[in-house]
Parts: C-alpha cells; structure tokens; sequence
C-alpha cells in the first residue's frame, strides 16, 4: 500500500481533475477487426486496410479505414468528433479534434465518391457524422 501525501493547492487541484473526470461520458464502441465486411457492392477488408467496389480497390491509411469501419458498422448512428477520435487514435492527447476528423473525413467521402458513385458519410449538423447505405 502507497500512502501519497499533497500540499493544500495541490490536494484541491487533483480533487477538481478528478471530479471533471467524472464527469465526462464515454460510450465505448467494440470494433472487432473481421476479415470482411460487406454493405451492398462495397466490402471494406480491415486486414489489409483496403476498400472494394465493383472490382476497383483502394487502400487507405490506417485512421481513415478505422473511420470507415467504425461508421460503416453502425450504419444510420451518428458518432461525435470526439467520439470517433477517441476511438480510432486510442486514447492518444487529443489535438485539433474537430479539424483531424473533417480532413480525415472529406478524404474519405472523395474516394467513396469516386468508387460508388455516391455520398455514403452524412453530416449531422451540430452532432458528428453517420454512414448511410
């Protein structure tokens, strides 16, 4: 057993860190990394971090596959900025959430776009993002 002993100052300010921990709400999200997932002609492959429409592939960098399969699993959810980066970047620092998650996702609405000839990742305004089928 380790006793830790704190200044005044110090005591009142781990008391307010931990009360804005408690807080905070986070819903976790399991994201079980199967060989394949198929929504109509577009199978995403986590494996190989790889998209599939009609026979043309695309390969994408490792967050932005994890977006898509986090939205293309739940389909019709709206995710949160900061749920979706907290969930793809594991816990990492977060930094310049909402500018990471637009970039990351207009990218992927460009290749989606291109592959299937459709917008697939809807805005909900004031809320996050969601996959439409």
């Amino acid at each position: 057993m380790m006793i830790l002993t704190f200044k005044d100052s110090e005591e009142a300010l781990l008391k307010r860190l931990i009360d804005s921990l408690g807080a905070l709400e986070y819903h976790q999200v399991e994201l079980p990394m199967e060989p394949l997932l198929k929504i109509g002609n577009l199978s995403l492959h986590p494996l190989e971090s790889r998209i599939e429409h009609d026979g043309i592939s695309y390969t994408l960098g490792r967050q932005q596959f994890q977006i898509l399969y986090l939205l293309a699993r739940n389909p019709g959810r709206t995710f949160q900025k900061t749920q979706i980066y907290s969930m793809v970047w594991e816990g990492a620092e977060p930094i310049q959430v909402n500018e990471t998650i637009r970039y990351h996702i207009s990218g992927l609405r460009k290749i989606l776009l291109e592959l299937t000839g459709r917008e697939c990742i809807e805005t909900v305004w004031g809320i996050g993002y969601r996959f439409v089928e």
